[in-house]
């Protein structure tokens, strides 16, 4: 039976030492099935929605290169990782000849562990079980859709046919930097922090600070980069990790500080500062991961201490005594 092999394998993951809880789920929220510490109904489902929604935004931002993403906190890690990394040579000459490509995206397996675990022994130790996961889902001919829904090209047609729809929409509106009541030294010091750091790091990609809402202080390089499109990259980014901390919230009802999204060709951080967000995209090749992950906590201090500074300017809003306004008028 399909379900006592899924099972079996992710009883596998879950004896890894450090390991807590394992489900793998359908990419719209659907839990397929679960091992680990006891959870209610409701919160196994509330879970699986939320790391789905964490998925799909790093599928969004990274498409077909997404590897795994690390979610940590000061009490446990949280990993996503997609099954369509995971397979054999024969597995995969089997995907092509039934036509499956990109259904292996509809799935991805989260693990909640213990803070102090080791990553590389999780990686180790997963690997094999998520191989056969996938192989099992794929040769077992079975479906768990509904609820998942896929359309044909004729299908978007009729939708799009049905609604208003306008092509070839060109964005020329931008957030102006002096509506966010930020004085013009601390965007310089920020911009500075973000220079510092990329003539420090070898094959930097892109890196931006994201207030409240995805809204970009600062960038670097500034020159390199369409701005519309990290605009909207910011706010992906924002909203997978506000997504991650509710999350974890629920899961250890702790706060995420940081998360690492790697894919094939780089490295994204997203890191906490404050209540706002840092990221760095970082090539691979040169540029060590365990080095990265002791450099960047130290700038992104320097960022808090520079944004905590800035709240200092923050105009306060009016609060309007409407009862007493309209004595006034009246009298």
């Amino acid at each position: 039976m399909l379900q006592d092999e899924i099972k079996r394998n992710l009883e596998k993951i879950k004896a890894t030492r450090g390991v807590e809880n394992v489900v793998l789920t359908q990419r719209d929220g659907n839990p397929i099935h679960y091992t680990g510490i006891w959870f209610s109904k409701e919160e196994i489902f509330s879970i699986s929605a939320a790391t789905s929604a964490i998925y799909n935004c790093g599928i969004e931002l990274h498409k077909d290169n997404l590897k795994y993403i690390l979610i940590e906190g000061n009490k446990a890690k949280i990993l996503l990782f997609p099954l369509k990394n995971y397979g054999s040579t024969t597995l995969n000459k089997i995907i092509r000849a039934q036509d499956l490509q990109g259904n292996d995206n509809d799935f991805f397996v989260a693990i909640t562990a213990q803070n102090m675990i080791n990553l590389g022994g999780i990686f180790l130790k997963t690997r094999n079980s998520l191989i056969e996961i996938k192989k099992s889902l794929i040769l077992s001919g079975e479906s768990f859709k509904p609820p998942l829904r896929h359309f044909s090209k004729k299908n978007i047609d009729e939708i799009i046919g049905s609604s208003n729809v306008r092509d070839d929409i060109k964005i020329s509106e931008n957030v102006q930097l002096y509506s966010l009541n930020i004085p013009e030294m601390i965007y310089k010091e920020l911009d500075n922090i973000l220079r510092d750091l990329g003539n420090q790091t070898l094959d930097l990609v892109k890196s931006y600070i994201a207030i409240e809402g995805g809204f970009i202080v600062s960038s670097y390089p500034k020159l390199k980069i369409d701005q519309h499109k990290l605009d909207s990259e910011a706010t992906m980014g924002y909203s997978l990790f506000k997504t991650a901390d509710k999350c974890a919230w629920l899961l250890k009802k702790m706060r995420v500080n940081s998360i690492l999204l790697e894919c094939v060709d780089k490295f994204q951080f997203i890191n906490k500062v404050d209540s706002n967000i840092f990221s760095i995209e970082i090539g691979k090749g040169r540029q060590k991961l365990g080095l990265l992950r002791l450099i960047i906590p130290r700038y992104c201090k320097k960022i808090t201490s520079i944004l905590e500074e800035a709240r200092k300017y923050e105009i306060k809003p009016v609060n309007l005594n409407l009862e007493k306004m309209f004595t006034e008028l009246i009298f």
